[in-house]
Parts: structure tokens; C-alpha cells; sequence
């Protein structure tokens, strides 16, 4: 997408990108100021591994950051939450309260506690740590505890043999005692044995010692050292909400959230949006661009002849003019089919001003209500339709019946529908037709036809049969491009050759409209006079709340059945 395309997306629906940023920021603002407030307290916790010094360091550190990690899982576990909960007599939701994490590339642990009481929030933090740690040193002490309880049974056995080794000696007595001269052999030889197993008893004795020490020395090596690095301080201030952050980010997600709409709504807009669109994607060209027509309070004041009538609009149908003898430049007299894709997108308007504006440049023209479904041109032009077209078809001549009626513009005559029949399309489709049509060129310079929208009726297709060219009315805002291309081919289907098409009812500086319009607008809006616009500037707000539902010619025509 240009740069320029970009801008006029962005430009067109500024209101809905400003839409949707006040209301995401306002309901965000709204949300943080109602939101109860909530504070954080962190305990921090130091891991020291367990190793034998003399192993490589980097090692050490490495299994103390693995051995930190797996700390952080058994923190998050519901025994630790439930125990923490058990100590404090509270109930909290410790996904929602409890946040566990490793510091990057350290062995130490984070554990905040959120909650909307401060004290508390620095209980649980604190008292989760507590009990961590207390879980740990009892798992770690639990897995030594087994080999050090053996061998200290092993200790107390060989205490109790030694007992009463010694008292066994002692009920012998001492060999080399003078009354102990005259024991018997048996006497010395069981002595000397109970003597002999108390030694190797006390050796045994020291060796349990020994390793048993050595045990309790491995299990403070080997067993990991946790403790509370940092405790926990009472917080002052809420971390939640932060409503200037909220707000910002409201106003950011607003504005993302109000663009994004805006190219959404502009990808799924399938209304022509400009000449160059049109020309690339229906191989049609823009032959004219006519303004939207703003004060319209009655039929007469959407013709060019009005006062009122904005300088621009009525430079905009003589650019038409000018485009369509160019365009025919082989024919410069002859008949005009002037009709439009679906209804209530100003063709009756255009043509009868396009009609003025021919007649203006000295031409005879004769504009023809075709469309005898609901006929509309004599309304623009205040005339009756007692009598018509549809008397022609009767045997009634052309001249010197009163048909063809006079208005305001010389050289300008309306052929009225007459009394609507009840079968159109026979009548639209036959040899009368033709030779009507060809009776009323050779009476003026211009025939211009009005009929019926080419979508949902044969109307169209038909009088395009009859008719030498094809004008097609349309409304920028309101015709799709899949309803125009089959337009199109209904009246390609019928032989009809479509000169090009009118875009209807532009907004200068809106939807790409073409430069020359908008050249045309702001040159003639210079010529208004001082209090002119300063009226219209009173009103510029207004304008901009009903652009959309104006009653210029569109909405004019459908009050009074005029398309």
C-alpha cells in the first residue's frame, strides 16, 4: 500500500481510531482505579551445594544452579503450600500468591508473595521459606540417617560386650595378686581369653568411632546448605495496579487496536474507492466526479440551475460534459442511456443535470423518462405526466401533441414516462422503441434516456439495445465492485457500449477522491462569500455527525422516488 493510500485510510476513519482509543483507554483506566490494591514481599534463599572440596569448582557451581532449579519446583508444590497455610492458619490460592523463581546464572532463589494484605504477604513468604528449608535438611539428614543408625547400634553392642568382658575379668581376678598365687590352670587360661577379646573388642570399638565420625563429617560435606539469604520486608507500596502504566499501555493497545480495524474495514469495503481502481479492476474509465450535494431541502434545488448550487458540482458536470463528446468524439450527436448498477445512486439526478449543461452549451437535448416503473424526471423539473413515452407507443406523433414539454433551460425539453403500463420489457424491447428513439435524435442533438437499474430488472439491457452509448451512475459510497462488474456485463451481454462511468457523491479529501474534483471544490468554495463561510463553519460539526445521511440527492430521491 502507497504512502498516500496509507494516510487516507488512516484519515477517512480517524473517528474510529479515536473511538477506539478512548474507550480502551477509559475502560483501562476505569479498571485500575477499581481494582483493590495488592503488595509484594520476596524472601531470598541461598543454595550452597554439598561436594568434596578438592572436585573442579566450575562443577560445583554448575550442580548448585541444576540442584537451585529443582528447588524452585519443590517450592511450587501444594505439600510446601499446604504446610505454610497449616503454620499461618490462612487460605490463600498459591498459584495466584506464591511466585517462585531462580535468580539468572546464581544459586539463589526468589520466592514473592503477592497479596492484598502487606503484612501477611510477607508471612507467607517468609514462613514458605521456613518451611522449605526445613523439609529439605529433614529429607537430606533422612538419607544419611540409616548408615549413621547402624553404626552407632553397631557402637552401643561393643560398648555392651566390653561391659561384660570387664566384669568377666573381674570375677576371675588379677593372676599376679599374691592370693591369687594358687589359681588353677583353667582360671589363667579362661582370663587370658576374656583378655584377649576385651583388646580386640576395644579395637573394634575405636575403628565404629572412627567411622562414625567420618560419616557425620561426609554428611555435613555432602548434604546441601540452604538459608535464607535475604528475608522479607514489609512492602510500603502496591505493585498492582499500576494505573499510569495501565493507562498507557490502554492508549497504545487502543490506537493498535483502532488501525488495525481501520485496514480491516477498508480490505473487506468492496465500494470503488477511486478512477484508478476502477479503470484496473472493471476496465471502466471515470468520465466525471460529481460532489456530494449538501442543503438540499426540496427536488429543485439538486438541479444546477438552483442558486444554492455549489460552483464545484456544476464545474463537475461540465468536466462530464466535455469527457463524454471526447469520448464519442465520432457521434457528437445522438442517444444516451444514463443509468446505474443498482437504485438510489443519483442517475436521474445526473442525467437531468448533465441535460442543463449540454443545453447550456447551446445544444438541443431531450431528456426520456424510460423508466416506467417509478418515474422521476418530471418531479426534478416540477412538470406533469398525465402524458409520455408510453403515449408514443400508441401511434400518437412526437411533434405538435404537447409531449415533449419546455423547462426553464432553453433548448431543453422533457419527454415525461405517461401512464405506466403494465409490461414494460414488451414495450422497451420492441421496433417502436427503436423508432421512437430514432424520431426523437433527428429532432435534437441529444437524446438522453433514464431508466431502470440494470441489476434485478431487464430495463436497462433493453433501452441499452436501443440506445448508441451507455453512462453508468455511481455511488462511491454505497456500489459494490462485484455489483458493478455484473452491471457491466448485463449491459456488455446486450450489446450496449458503455461509455464510462460517473462516480457520485464525493467528499473532497475523502475515499481518493480524484484531484480534479477536489481542485474544483476549494476554487469555487473562494468565491463564496465571507459570511457564507462562516455559516458553513458553524455548521462543520453537524455536517460531519450526518455526512453519511445528508439529504443532498440521495436522500432526496428517496423521500420523493427520485433516483
Amino acid at each position: 500500500m502507497e504512502l498516500k493510500r496509507f494516510v487516507e485510510v488512516i484519515w477517512t476513519r480517524m473517528w474510529l481510531i479515536l473511538l477506539a482509543t478512548v474507550l480502551v483507554t477509559g475502560m483501562t483506566y476505569l479498571l485500575s482505579i477499581t481494582t483493590t490494591p495488592t503488595y509484594s514481599a520476596t524472601t531470598t534463599l541461598s543454595i550452597d551445594p554439598g561436594g568434596d572440596p578438592r572436585t573442579d569448582p566450575y562443577s560445583t557451581y554448575r550442580f548448585g544452579e541444576a540442584a537451585a532449579q529443582t528447588y524452585v519446583e519443590q517450592i511450587r508444590s501444594p505439600v510446601i503450600s499446604q504446610q505454610v497455610m497449616s503454620r499461618l492458619g490462612v487460605s490463600y490460592d498459591p498459584e495466584k500468591v506464591i511466585r517462585v523463581e531462580q535468580v539468572r546464572d546464581t544459586q539463589l532463589i526468589k520466592i514473592t508473595a503477592v497479596h492484598e494484605n502487606p503484612g501477611l504477604a510477607k508471612e507467607i513468604a517468609d514462613t514458605t521459606a521456613r518451611v522449605f528449608i526445613d523439609q529439605i535438611t529433614s529429607q537430606q539428614q533422612a538419607r544419611f540417617q540409616a548408615g549413621l543408625s547402624e553404626i552407632e547400634a553397631q557402637i552401643a553392642d561393643i560398648e555392651r560386650q566390653i561391659e561384660e568382658t570387664q566384669k568377666a575379668i573381674t570375677s576371675i581376678g588379677d593372676p599376679t595378686d599374691p592370693q591369687n598365687l594358687k589359681m588353677p590352670e583353667f582360671a589363667r587360661l579362661e582370663l587370658a581369653r576374656y583378655q584377649t577379646q576385651l583388646t580386640s573388642l576395644e579395637t573394634r570399638y575405636t575403628i565404629l568411632l572412627k567411622s562414625a565420625e567420618d560419616f557425620r563429617l561426609a554428611m555435613a560435606r555432602y548434604v546441601d546448605t540452604i538459608s535464607i539469604f535475604a528475608p522479607a520486608e514489609l512492602p510500603r507500596t502496591p505493585v498492582a495496579p499500576r494505573t499510569l502504566l495501565n493507562t498507557a499501555l490502554g492508549l497504545i493497545s487502543g490506537l493498535v487496536l483502532g488501525v488495525s480495524t481501520a485496514f480491516l474495514l477498508e480490505y473487506l469495503d468492496d465500494s470503488i474507492r477511486s478512477p484508478e481502481e476502477l479503470e484496473q479492476e472493471l476496465g471502466l474509465s471515470a468520465l466525471g466526479a460529481i460532489g456530494r450535494m449538501e442543503h438540499v431541502r426540496q427536488l429543485t434545488d439538486r438541479l444546477v440551475t438552483h442558486p444554492g448550487c455549489h460552483g464545484g458540482v456544476i464545474e463537475a458536470y461540465r468536466v462530464l460534459r466535455t469527457n463524454l463528446s471526447f469520448s464519442d468524439v465520432d457521434n457528437p450527436s445522438g442517444s444516451l442511456l444514463v443509468t446505474s448498477a443498482g437504485p438510489g445512486e443519483g442517475k436521474t439526478t445526473t442525467l437531468a443535470n448533465l441535460g442543463i449543461v449540454m443545453a447550456q452549451a447551446g445544444k438541443k437535448v431531450i431528456l426520456v423518462d424510460a423508466d416506467l416503473r417509478r418515474p422521476s424526471l418530471h418531479k426534478l423539473f416540477g412538470l406533469e405526466n398525465r402524458r409520455g413515452l408510453t403515449d408514443l407507443f400508441l401511434g400518437v406523433q412526437v411533434q405538435g401533441n404537447g409531449l415533449l414539454q419546455p423547462t426553464d433551460v432553453p433548448g431543453l425539453l422533457v419527454l415525461p414516462s405517461g401512464p405506466l403500463p403494465r409490461n414494460p420489457p414488451d414495450l422497451l424491447s420492441s421496433k417502436k422503441m427503436g423508432l421512437i428513439v430514432e424520431e426523437l435524435r433527428k429532432q435534437a442533438d441529444m437524446v438522453l434516456l433514464d431508466s431502470p437499474p440494470v441489476m434485478g430488472m431487464a430495463d436497462a439491457a433493453l433501452l441499452a439495445a436501443q440506445a448508441e452509448n451507455v453512462l453508468l451512475v455511481v455511488d462511491i459510497d454505497q456500489t459494490p465492485r462485484d455489483t458493478l462488474r455484473r452491471a457491466k456485463e448485463i449491459l456488455e451481454k446486450a450489446d450496449a457500449r458503455v461509455l464510462g462511468v460517473v462516480l457520485n457523491r464525493l467528499v473532497p479529501g475523502r475515499r481518493g477522491g480524484p484531484y480534479y474534483y477536489y481542485y474544483y471544490h476549494r476554487y469555487y468554495a473562494g468565491d463564496e462569500s465571507q459570511d457564507g463561510r462562516e455559516k458553513r463553519r458553524g455548521r462543520g460539526w453537524a455536517r460531519w455527525r450526518r455526512k453519511e445521511h445528508q439529504p443532498d440527492q440521495g436522500g432526496e430521491e428517496n423521500r420523493h422516488g427520485v433516483e
